[in-house]
Formats: C-alpha cells, sequence, structure tokens
C-alpha cells in the first residue's frame, strides 16, 4: 500500500493525471482532484469504500499479513527462485523497499500538514 502510495503522490505532484472521470455521478475528474493530502477529501466516500474493500481483499484472503516471511508463492515476475539465498536477499530486499515507502509517505505527509507546501512545491 505504502509503495502504490508513493508512487502515486509523485506521479499526482507532477501533475499527471488520468483522463476521463474520477466519478461521472458527480462529475468529478482526475484533473479536479487537489495534490496533496487535501486530495483524499474530493473522493466520494463510495470510492474511498472501493479502495478500502479492494485492500482488506487483497490482504486478508490473496496475500494474507499473517504470512510473514513475505513469500506468497507468485515467484519473481513469474519465475520461481529455487535457490534459498536468492529468494532470501530478493524477499529481504522487497520488505525492505516497503519499508522506505512507508518512511516515505509519512514524511511526505508530516512535511506537507507542518508546511502546507506539496511536494511539487
Amino acid at each position: 500500500v505504502a509503495m502504490a502510495a508513493i508512487t502515486g503522490c509523485i506521479v499526482h505532484n507532477n501533475h499527471i493525471t488520468f483522463d476521463g472521470y474520477l466519478s461521472p455521478s458527480a462529475n468529478l475528474k482526475f484533473s479536479d482532484v487537489p495534490t496533496g493530502v487535501d486530495g483524499i477529501r474530493a473522493i466520494p466516500t463510495a470510492g474511498l469504500l472501493q479502495i478500502l474493500f479492494f485492500f482488506a481483499l487483497v490482504e486478508l484472503a490473496w496475500m494474507p499479513a499473517s504470512q510473514y516471511d513475505g513469500d506468497y508463492g507468485v515467484g519473481w515476475f513469474g519465475d520461481n527462485i529455487e535457490d534459498p539465498e536468492e529468494k532470501a536477499r530478493k524477499l529481504n530486499a522487497e520488505m525492505n523497499n516497503g519499508r522506505a515507502a512507508m518512511m516515505g509517505i509519512m514524511g511526505n505527509m508530516v512535511v506537507e500538514v507542518m508546511t502546507g507546501q506539496t511536494m511539487y512545491e
């Protein structure tokens, strides 16, 4: 989740948006969503619930968080890694990238709230 959040933050702060509507019924375009933390307030409640339910499905059913080693049996881009040392190294790298993304998105949000400026500014 944090990796998706920091990627979305970087993309959106560089004013890269999708064409079309985020919510056709609310007449809300992707380009209407403000950058930064305030952008979450522009998303309709139904959209936020869809995001929440999707991540709940991923966490609870598809890739349960109770599997602490991070090996969900899907391989590395479809390839099964046979060497245990290489597998452990790649799993550790993935977990460390996730931790770095968590620190990055939290740092970005804290600085934005404290200064009132987005990453772009």
